[in-house]
């Protein structure tokens, strides 16, 4: 017992001894809760934001049954201002079809509701996508709540371009973007320093700017084998649709690929530790997949961060492609988002170069 005490003790020193180990166990969860934390908490309850078609018949009739809230007992038509009901709140969007499928295939909705002459009230939604049946199910309950004797009908939306599936393969093309590049890039440097061979490589007549630019193409080829496995499998499995410009995809895609190789090598131009270098890592990868919308949209978190996050890498790269691939973008489109990529990598990639550290 003895000496697995020392050992023990050995091991803990050395952690302790650490400063970079200590910031990343220790301080950065906190910071990360406390900025999340105060980020969301007057936020209140979700607003959930349902669009209703603005051919409806009787349409603020309509517009005042959904906004009533549920309530029980002899309160059933109690105004929604009463807070008692701890229930998502309710964003009604009058809209025409046109502009209500643009706004759901970039994740902004998930619901579409129309009333008819007839008095049939019509839900369209993806009945794969989780929010839309909850908003379903949210909104069926209110007006069964307050209002009986309509009758309901539900549109599926599978369409190419309207399903969930549209929605996720473009996010998880540019999170491909993203993790090939910082973990191969950053951590890779990381390792290199640590095994003392950019020491060695530092001592020969090689072009220090050629050298880093060198992770660039190796990661561009590798992500585009990545990428290109990817869209094959979901194209012959689900057929996610494809609309817009070619060109303008391949022109996102190299800007994605030179922003995140360039913060790729920032992260990795002095950290000389694993527990550091991945600690540096997780820091950037896992805020941008939490708030760029990759799995669901971002339009939920509160507005007053929504341009921060609208500019972030990953939220470019992912929102451009979905552009493209669903609403039918072309390069006119794009043109913003690639300045801006090209802009951060220029920087990260200056930056990075006048820090980066052989030894």
């Amino acid at each position: 017992m003895k000496q697995i005490f020392q050992l023990v003790s050995i091991q803990l020193k050395e952690f302790y001894r650490e400063p970079g180990i200590l910031f990343w166990a220790f301080v950065f969860p906190i910071a990360m809760a406390g900025v999340l934390g105060l980020a969301f908490k007057n936020r209140g309850s979700e607003e959930v934001k349902i669009a209703v078609l603005e051919n409806s018949y009787q349409i603020e009739e309509l517009k005042k049954l959904l906004e009533t809230e549920i309530l029980s007992g002899e309160d059933k038509i109690q105004n929604k201002s009463d807070s008692s009901v701890h229930l998502p709140s309710l964003k009604v969007l009058v809209l025409s079809k046109e502009e209500a499928i643009r706004d759901l295939k970039r994740g902004k909705l998930n619901l579409l509701v129309e009333r008819t002459a007839e008095g049939k009230i019509h839900f369209s939604f993806d009945p794969d996508n989780p929010n839309g049946q909850r908003d379903y199910l949210l909104i069926l309950a209110r007006i069964r709540s307050n209002q009986a004797g309509f009758e309901f009908q539900v549109q599926n939306l599978d369409s190419k371009g309207t399903r969930y599936i549209d929605y996720l393969v473009p996010g998880m093309v540019a999170m491909g973007i993203m993790n090939s590049c910082l973990w191969g890039v950053g951590w890779n440097l990381i390792e290199m320093r640590m095994k003392k061979l950019l020491r060695r490589m530092s001592a020969t007549p090689m072009n220090k700017l050629y050298f880093l630019l060198s992770f660039f193409f190796t990661r561009l080829a590798v992500t585009i084998v990545e990428s290109t496995i990817l869209l094959t499998f979901t194209l012959l499995t689900f057929e996610n649709s494809f609309e817009g410009s070619f060109g303008a995809a391949v022109l996102i895609f190299f800007a994605g690929n030179f922003s995140f190789a360039c913060i790729g090598m920032f992260i990795g131009s002095r950290a000389a530790s694993a527990q550091v270098g991945n600690g540096l890592v997780n820091a950037v990868t896992f805020p941008m997949m939490v708030l760029s919308g990759i799995f669901f949209s971002y339009q939920n978190f509160p507005e007053f961060v929504l341009p921060f996050i609208r500019n972030l890498p990953l939220t470019l790269v992912a929102d451009s492609l979905r552009s493209i691939f669903i609403e039918g973008a072309g390069f006119a489109t794009t043109l913003p988002a690639v300045f801006l990529l090209v802009g951060y990598g220029i920087v990260f990639l200056f930056v990075g170069g006048r820090i980066f550290r052989w030894s």
